[in-house]
């Protein structure tokens, strides 16, 4: 398994902020501040960018699952990912308590 920097970055945030998108196993990142909501149900472009606050765009915004910054919070959280299946060495660099 490739560990990313962005990816270490994500898991670092989670670990200092708690239970949060950034650790959540619905969200997949699209930058290491925000990603999208698997668990919700596709939207229209729009739609899917106003959580950030985006109002306006000069582009054309694609559908898909609405996107949310690594620090939200829902009642949807899950985190049943196995950490004690990484590295030790990066679990520690990451402050994971398993």
């Amino acid at each position: 398994m490739v560990i990313t920097a962005m990816q270490e970055s994500i898991d670092r945030f989670y670990f200092a902020h708690g239970s949060c998108c950034a650790g959540c196993d619905w969200w997949r990142s699209l930058s290491s501040l925000v990603g999208d909501c698997t668990k919700s149900k596709p939207v229209d472009g729009h739609t899917r960018w106003e959580m950030l606050g985006i109002e306006k765009c000069s582009l054309k915004p694609k559908a898909g699952h609405i996107v949310t910054a690594r620090d939200h919070v829902c009642g949807d959280f899950k985190d049943e990912f196995d950490w004690a299946s990484l590295p030790l060495p990066y679990r520690k660099r990451i402050g994971s308590p398993v």
